[in-house]
């Protein structure tokens, strides 16, 4: 059997919309030794969003790339593919994302005899870890209509947001530009004592160690959308690594709950 020289572990491919920055380089930070990242793009322009429609257009696009990304990235081999995005796994709800979870993971067993990690199903695994957590705040860099689609689906696998809010970014491009300071001012305004864990949305938005300092503050789980699909990569391989600096996710949890 060969191995991969410095995957001798596990050789994850990561598929990303090709705008998105922070995905490649969050998974490098809390990547473990013998682990090794081959980032592969689903084309797409970059994208001014000024407004609802163009916001649409832009999800719409990144799956319209989706099925040939994943085609080309199952030529390096992989073990299994991580789909480094968000938005679009859990458009229209929970119904919808599982047929596409379906359909995509089909295709990586049928092409590449692995499987995918998909960020809605990571979302619903990994809120498992958390089981007295029922009424959620969410930080987006989306527009009010994607905000609205995590409300949908959320509520669709059992969950209450109580608040959400969304940095409203101009662009795929553009999220990887927001600030700590700005996500921070967001996360003020959806915490309280009403809310039991708070949700990062959304890919190219950098908070994995934002997400670990905020926990210590609030003491409460923050998990951000890149840590936990991370996660539910490495524990669908049986990689039960703690990882600190990045969340109680990944340095508690060493397994998928049943």
């Amino acid at each position: 059997m060969s191995i991969d020289y410095y995957g001798y572990r596990k050789k994850f491919a990561l598929l990303v919309p090709s705008t998105n920055t922070a995905v490649e380089t969050e998974y490098h930070m809390m990547c473990p030794k013998g682990v090794v990242l081959a980032t592969r793009g689903c084309v797409i322009p970059p994208f001014k969003v000024t407004n609802e429609e163009e916001f649409v257009g832009m999800v719409e696009a990144i799956g319209n790339a989706t099925e040939q990304g994943l085609v080309d990235a199952l030529t390096c081999r992989p073990d299994h593919v991580i789909f480094g995005y968000s938005a679009e796994t859990f458009w229209d709800g929970k119904e919808r994302s599982d047929r596409e979870f379906a359909k995509y993971n089909n295709i990586a067993k049928e092409l590449g005899n692995c499987e995918i990690t998909f960020g809605a199903q990571a979302i619903m695994d990994a809120l498992k870890c958390y089981p007295g957590v029922k009424k959620i705040g969410v930080v987006t860099p989306y527009m009010p209509v994607g905000d609205n689609m995590v409300v949908k689906f959320l509520a669709d696998i059992g969950y209450e947001v109580v608040r959400i809010e969304g940095h409203n970014s101009p662009g795929p491009v553009d999220i990887a530009y927001e600030s700590f300071g700005k996500t921070r001012q967001l996360i003020k305004q959806v915490d309280g004592d009403d809310i039991d864990l708070i949700l990062q949305a959304g890919t190219n938005l950098h908070f994995v160690e934002l997400a670990a300092q905020l926990e210590q503050e609030l003491g409460k789980p923050v998990l951000a959308i890149n840590a936990l699909t991370f996660w539910h990569a490495l524990r669908s391989n049986g990689i039960p690594d703690r990882i600190e600096g990045f969340g109680s996710l990944l340095a508690e949890h060493i397994a998928i709950p049943e």
